[in-house]
């Protein structure tokens, strides 16, 4: 599964970005149970509230794959805001630069240090 937020971010409210988030649920169940999940937040702007982050958490828990990689938002409290979302959440969540080692990790051949 492969979810991509575009700059549009920069100008959600909260609650369209719970609309993003109950469409991404969807798509999880639809498709559950999947291996693993690429979220791609280079253009995520959206600063997640506490209350939201736990909201968050609470919509998706009971779909996500047991293995999640997430490419970093550019914007630095943005992606703070993300990792405490995530971190309530029950799957195993690594964080990169980039797209293409993410996917690496996600399908296992990522490179031993």
């Amino acid at each position: 599964m492969i979810s991509k937020w575009t700059p549009n971010t920069l100008h959600l409210t909260i609650d369209q970005y719970k609309e993003e988030i109950l469409a991404v649920r969807q798509v999880f169940i639809n498709h559950y149970p999947f291996a693993c999940n690429l979220s791609l937040n280079q253009d995520f702007y959206f600063v997640i509230d506490p209350a939201t982050q736990e909201w968050t958490a609470q919509q998706l828990n009971d779909y996500l794959p047991p293995k999640s990689a997430v490419v970093v938002a550019a914007e630095f409290v943005a992606q703070l805001s993300i990792e405490q979302t995530v971190q309530d959440m029950e799957t195993a969540v690594k964080y990169f630069d980039n797209e293409p080692e993410a996917r690496e990790w996600l399908i296992g051949k990522e490179k031993v240090s």
